[in-house]
């Protein structure tokens, strides 16, 4: 177990208790600092138009995430029209961005095969460009982050489409999202700015080994509450010269690069466990070629 004696910082929040137990698994100690929280949209009026407007039967929708998925179907069932909705996703060719909303619509027996070979908008808009967009009225459930190229390249393409924004990511999690993600079985460590900070001066200390990342809203917040407090130079530095930086998929390198991180482990399949994996290998091949 190459991890044995390094310590693993753990950024996520939702799943933050299953990463932690991964790592221990391979022998490290991990080091649980979440540094991205949600807050759940309780704007039903919003939500309800959304709704109707799949009652039309568009040509695609497409689900971002899987909290985004739960959100949707808790919202329904509040309002009485669960089932109803249910019916009607069955009717409308369903894109899941990745696995976990695929997962996510499976456990409300609704099921889609519509998985962009990358689980980001790029790989959505190639897929879509499969079925052709002219003309086609597509409906988008996006997760806390929003993408304004990905609107303007369906506009560009003849789409038309209509949108919702369920929950957003923040600093924080207030009472009502942590009810409604508890509601939901989802285990959400809310983030506390002082264990962030602490987290950078451990980062700056050498305290810290490696850092993980799995999703892009962990680094942007991570980068966010160092700004507010001065010390996003001090934090870019440390990440590219004190820890192994290990991210989860090229959706979050690709946020780590545009702050000027560069990442040193990241996974073939984007799960957890094979990140974790794979800072196994990465961890073990350095160890033999410091021996030579």
């Amino acid at each position: 177990m190459s991890l044995n004696g390094l310590t693993v910082a753990v950024t996520a929040s939702r799943r933050a208790s299953e990463l932690a137990k991964l790592i221990t698994a391979f022998g490290g100690r991990p080091y649980v600092a979440p540094t991205v929280g949600i807050n759940v949209t309780t704007d039903f009026e919003e939500i309800k138009k959304f709704i109707d407007k799949i009652y039309e039967h568009p040509d695609f929708l497409i689900f971002m995430s899987g909290p985004g998925v739960y959100s949707l179907m808790s919202v329904a069932k509040r309002l009485g029209a669960e089932q109803k909705l249910r019916d009607a996703l069955k009717t409308v060719l369903l894109i899941a961005r990745s696995a976990k909303p695929q997962a996510a619509l499976a456990k409300y027996n609704i099921y889609t095969k519509l998985i962009p070979q990358k689980n980001t908008t790029d790989g959505i808009l190639d897929l879509l460009k499969v079925y052709g967009l002219s003309g086609k009225k597509i409906g988008i459930l996006w997760h806390g982050s929003y993408s304004k190229s990905f609107i303007d390249d369906l506009v560009k393409g003849g789409a038309e489409f209509f949108e919702l924004t369920i929950y957003k990511y923040s600093h924080d999690l207030d009472q009502e999202s942590a009810t409604i993600l508890s509601e939901m079985g989802f285990r959400f460590l809310p983030p506390e700015e002082s264990h962030v900070i602490k987290l950078i001066g451990d980062l700056n200390n050498g305290v810290i080994d490696v850092i993980t990342f799995t999703s892009p809203p962990a680094v942007k917040e991570l980068f966010a509450i160092a700004e507010k407090n001065n010390l996003r130079q001090s934090l870019e530095s440390s990440l590219n010269s004190n820890v192994i930086v290990a991210s989860v998929g090229p959706s979050t390198r690709k946020v780590l690069e545009d702050y000027g991180v560069i990442t040193d482990v990241m996974p073939n399949r984007y799960k957890m466990g094979d990140m974790i994996k794979s800072l196994e290998d990465y961890v073990r091949q350095n160890q033999k070629s410091k021996k030579k």
